[in-house]
């Protein structure tokens, strides 16, 4: 598997299928909430749903480990790499972007999100060798980022500052980046699905404690919320041990740059399965993504990877 891992091409498909499928939680978390009928205020009530979905989520990762393994000795975990990742990457991330998103205009939410990719591009060239800031992954970046912040544009929408809304956004885009180049830079021989289960489960725990403690209402349990809460499981267990392995072998400064796809697969699943509405803003912000992929790929002088 590692081979095909190493494959830049191969590599940026899976990326995309990554990001297609974190994208499309946007419309099942949203969903998620109306069946289970969660307040939109009711921050504990997400918190809750959050963790039992991570907690779900790491142990169809563990299975899918079991699977890949079966007669193999069990590797020795790093339980300290495993806890610093469950923190940085499902604990802290997610406690900020749910109390953030209570307070945060959706619009506004999605562009804030957006900024993830610059803090996993300007994180990596700090503390990874040899991957430093390019001009173009640079161009790439403001041309994409152009594109989410069209995409979302609407008036009076980025108007207004506070701390526990869109500052909860950005600690939790910032958490999220440090995660991603944290396994960048100490994941390499970590099994993705062992680690990536057990972060989950460890990660999931602080989730599940604050919302039973500041949940207003419980969630209604009932076969649609089930459902969507299994296929949310789903998309945490897949999608993070592969852009795990992605990042094993290819560099964080440069693939971070594909994160910016999120919103816009967001974007997309939201009119196909929330009938929002397509708008030539969405369309723009799609091209312009879709741009700076383009020439962050173009040809040039090939570079050592970290």
């Amino acid at each position: 598997m590692e081979q095909y891992f190493k494959n830049k091409r191969f590599a940026i498909v899976i990326s995309l299928c990554c990001m297609m499928l974190w994208g499309s939680a946007l419309p099942v978390i949203k969903t998620t909430y109306r069946v289970m009928s969660v307040a939109s205020d009711d921050v504990g009530a997400k918190l809750l749903v959050a963790g039992v979905r991570f907690f779900l989520g790491g142990l169809l990762a563990l299975g899918y480990y079991a699977l890949l393994n079966r007669g193999k000795p069990m590797q020795k975990p790093d339980w300290k790499y495993i806890l610093m990742l469950g923190l940085l990457q499902t604990s802290f991330q997610y406690i900020f972007y749910y109390m953030g998103l209570a307070n945060t205009l959706g619009v506004k939410a999605a562009v804030i999100q957006a900024s993830n990719a610059f803090f996993i591009v300007i994180i990596s060239a700090l503390v990874i060798k040899g991957d430093g800031l390019t001009v173009r992954r640079l161009l790439s970046l403001a041309i994409g980022t152009g594109g989410i912040v069209v995409a979302n544009f609407r008036s009076g929408s980025f108007s207004g500052f506070q701390m526990t809304g869109e500052g909860f956004l950005l600690l939790a885009a910032l958490f999220g980046a440090l995660a991603t180049v944290f396994v960048a830079k100490y994941g390499k021989g970590k099994d993705a699905f062992f680690a990536g289960g057990m972060q989950f489960f460890l990660g999931s725990l602080p989730l599940i404690v604050m919302g039973l403690a500041l949940c207003r209402q419980w969630p209604q349990v009932n076969a649609s919320g089930v459902v969507l809460l299994l296929y949310g499981a789903f998309i945490s267990a897949t999608a993070f041990p592969l852009w795990s392995m992605v990042l094993r072998y290819q560099s964080s400064g440069e693939f971070g740059v594909y994160r910016l796809f999120i919103p816009v697969f967001g974007a997309l699943f939201s009119v196909l399965f929330l009938k929002e509405r397509f708008t030539v803003e969405i369309l723009a912000g799609m091209v312009l993504v879709l741009l700076g992929s383009f020439i962050l790929n173009l040809p040039g002088k090939k570079k050592k990877e970290s």
